[in-house]
This record gives C-alpha cells, structure tokens and sequence, in this order.
C-alpha cells in the first residue's frame, strides 16, 4: 500500500488529559483538502486507535470530527486513575507519539479526460469557497 505518515499530513498531534480517567488526542492537519484526505482514508476510527494502543475497542471514546477546525479527536479511557501508582504519564502529553508513524492512505489521482479535467478543476474552485 502507497501511504503517507500521519505526521507528514499534520500540523499538531497533541494528548492530554481530560479528567482523571481519560486522555484525549487532537489531531489538527494544515488545511481543509488534507483534513478531508485523511477523514475519508478509513484510517482514523476507533479500531485503528485500539490497535495502535493496544487497549481493547471500548476504551476507545467516538471519534469527533471538527471541519472547520480542521482536527479529528479521540479519548482514550485510562486503565488506571491520572497519578495513581502504577501511572505512566500523569498529564497524558506524551501518548501522541504512536500516531506519527500512522499509515494514511495515498489519494487515487483522478483519471482527466480533456472534458474532465475542467469539471475537476471547477470543483475544486467550488470546494475552496
């Protein structure tokens, strides 16, 4: 599979806490084509997240999509209350690393005919809008 790393289309991937039980990830990508790339990949879910933290699917929270913001954010329940003994990271600003070597699928190049490559290039215009 051709793919980029995920830290290659972002601009930010930061975590931390959100409670005492929970750590929460921003993923914030540079501009609204790439947010929408890897959005649509089917990379970013819930499964995904599980298998790259090795935690069983529902301590994975929903994965919220903010466009305007262009950032993607999951939670992640803690298996043991922030400072408790045992804690590996009482702020939860470091789990971010994981996602940098997240494989985002390559975008297919549309396939131009001459009639085609103006349609293509008239949606673009209209998406930018």
């Amino acid at each position: 599979m051709d793919a980029v790393k995920l830290i290659d289309l972002a601009d930010f991937l930061f975590s931390k806490n959100a409670g005492p039980y929970l750590i929460t990830f921003d993923i914030i990508f540079r501009d609204l084509s790439t947010f929408e790339w890897a959005r649509d990949s089917g990379v970013l879910t819930r499964e995904t997240f599980a298998a790259l933290y090795r935690v069983p699917l529902d301590r994975v929270g929903t994965v919220y999509e903010y466009e305007p913001g262009r950032i993607i954010k999951f939670s992640i329940t803690r298996e043991i209350s922030s400072g408790d003994f045992g804690d590996r990271s009482v702020f939860g600003s470091q789990q971010w690393a994981p996602l940098i070597d997240l494989a985002v699928p390559r975008r297919p190049r549309p396939r131009l005919t001459a009639l085609g490559r103006k349609s293509v290039i008239r949606e673009r215009r209209r998406k930018r809008q």
